[in-house]
């Protein structure tokens, strides 16, 4: 008996179906919230509890994700480098 996933075949290809579909979704999702956000103006933010550096971090965290979003589905090109997680990893913390 082995430890852990097995190592055949249909695991491989159950894994890499979940991984593609999975990243293909939360793309999708990105777009999403960032147009959600986008439409919300920041006094609107601030008054449901947000402080405006928060609120900035937010909007700023997913309008970064989101260009990854383009990048990844070649809709825009990226001309310099550009860690796209940046922000989001301020609010997802050291995790």
């Amino acid at each position: 008996m082995t430890v852990g996933f097995p190592d055949t075949k249909a695991a491989i290809d159950n894994q890499a179906g979940s991984l593609a579909l999975n990243i293909r979704n939360l793309l999708g999702s990105i777009q999403t919230f960032n147009t959600y956000l986008g439409s919300r103006p920041d006094p609107e933010l601030v008054a449901l509890g947000y402080t405006q550096t928060e609120v900035t971090l937010l909007k700023a965290a997913f309008t970064d994700l989101n260009a990854l979003r383009l990048v990844a589905t070649g809709l825009q090109t990226q001309p310099a480098v550009n860690n796209f997680l940046f922000n989001s990893n301020k609010i997802v913390g050291p995790n």
